[in-house]
């Protein structure tokens, strides 16, 4: 426990640290396709775009090719390395093709603008920036409105191969004032401090997601998301929301019977939130703020880790939460809900070997009837019946351990550490 509980602290530190402007290695993953060899350099001297290995130019930090980084995207051929140095760069920046972009103490600025970048193709690598002060996402991969954006949709419609690391999105989604409405693109909550909306095969290691509204966010709003990893991530104090969460937004990404809501089969190609791997993160403090009055006005509105599935049709089953630090949350540590009474899919999901610390700080009114406004470490509401599997997790400090809803069988409940917790586990 204490090996742990230091690993994870550590973690913490190097991921702050690693976001704040300390130098660290970089490795990039191959592409999977035929890349070009150039490498172009953003600063704050704009000079005409040369290859790097150009013997005539010479580009660096120090002799820069753009002051721009849109316009190095712009100017870049797919699977191109640009490195953007040391500065500030007030952009909203739209990447439309397989490029590798790396931060040398960078910071995107979007103070008035929608996101710091948008990414809608696979095959990209982001790496060493700091996203700040978006009204929307400070990253967002995909886009948030199939319609309005379907100008920037990819073939095929799901990213994929996106890899995300040691970048820090810090206090985005500053169009979100707590309702429905806001400053945003499209009306809503603004999304997440990081993004993926519809994508598959990505990641996002050694981040940090701090004083957004959602820390980082997974989305199906218009196809399958999948397949992909949150990877020791520090993700805390995104007070209006949750932490790291996965809700199914499709109505499309199960069938079911339209009159008992049976669900009847998954439908995996056009939705849902499956096979995604959420390891080795920390987050604190998310979800604080009081519900908004339109989900009661009472109770927390987040949790440190959530799945959810909204209504009929949508689907977040077979993920993976393990190994994870969760303490201070406004809602359970680890929460799923599944509001509808069918045509909901939340099964085969797996919380294992988490270090789940005292949590549901302002209570869960799990719309309406039951309730729970007692400390709580993880916690599934479902209406339908449900399975999963919760075991070998260490939960501290709570009056309650692992709140179920009494139509919730979780394999593994007698393999759960419970210290210091009033009851281990409620059939509520």
């Amino acid at each position: 426990m204490q090996t742990r509980i230091a690993r994870r602290a550590l973690l913490a530190f190097s991921v702050a640290a690693a976001t704040a402007g300390v130098a660290v290695a970089t490795a990039l993953p191959a592409s999977g396709h035929e890349s070009d060899d150039q490498t172009l350099y953003v600063g704050s001297e704009h000079t005409s775009s040369v290859r790097a290995n150009d013997d005539e130019h010479h580009a660096s930090c120090e002799k820069p090719d753009f002051s721009t980084i849109g316009a190095a995207v712009a100017a870049a051929s797919r699977g191109s390395t640009i490195i953007v140095c040391r500065g500030t760069y007030k952009e909203d920046v739209l990447v439309k093709k397989s490029l590798h972009l790396i931060g040398r103490h960078a910071t995107i600025d979007a103070t008035g603008l929608e996101n710091a970048m948008q990414i809608v193709r696979s095959w990209t690598t982001v790496r060493g920036f700091r996203f700040v002060n978006a009204n929307g996402e400070g990253l967002l991969v995909g886009v948030d409105d199939p319609i309005g954006d379907a100008g920037l949709l990819p073939p095929g419609r799901v990213v994929s191969h996106v890899q995300i690391d040691h970048v820090a999105a810090v206090n985005d989604n500053k169009g979100f004032n707590g309702t429905e409405m806001g400053n945003c693109k499209y009306p809503g909550d603004c999304g997440g401090g990081i993004h993926f909306n519809v994508t598959k095969w990505s990641s996002v290691r050694d981040s940090v997601a701090t004083h957004n509204a959602d820390g980082i966010l997974l989305t199906d709003d218009y196809g399958p998301s999948s397949h992909n990893l949150f990877e020791g991530n520090f993700v805390s104090f995104n007070k209006t929301e949750c932490g790291i969460v996965l809700p199914s937004h499709s109505s499309t990404a199960v069938t079911f019977d339209k009159t008992t809501f049976e669900v009847t089969g998954r439908t995996p190609s056009k939705g849902g939130i499956f096979d995604n791997v959420v390891r080795d993160n920390v987050t604190i403090r998310n979800g604080t703020a009081k519900a908004p009055a339109q989900f009661g006005g009472v109770g927390g509105s987040g949790s440190g880790i959530g799945i959810f599935a909204s209504g009929p049709g949508s689907a977040a089953y077979d993920n993976i939460v393990e190994h994870n630090f969760t303490w201070g949350n406004g809602l359970a540590g680890i929460l799923i809900h599944a509001h509808h009474p069918g045509g909901e899919d939340i099964n085969g999901n797996r919380f294992v070997h988490n270090l789940v610390g005292r949590n549901n700080l302002l209570g869960d009114p799990f719309d309406g009837n039951p309730t729970d406004f007692k400390t709580t470490g993880i916690a599934v509401f479902s209406v339908p019946p449900a399975h999963m599997t919760i075991r070998d997790n260490t939960i501290f400090d709570n009056k309650i351990g692992i709140w179920l809803s009494k139509s919730v069988k979780a394999h593994g409940l007698d393999d759960n550490t419970f210290i210091n917790v009033t009851t281990h586990v409620v059939f509520g």
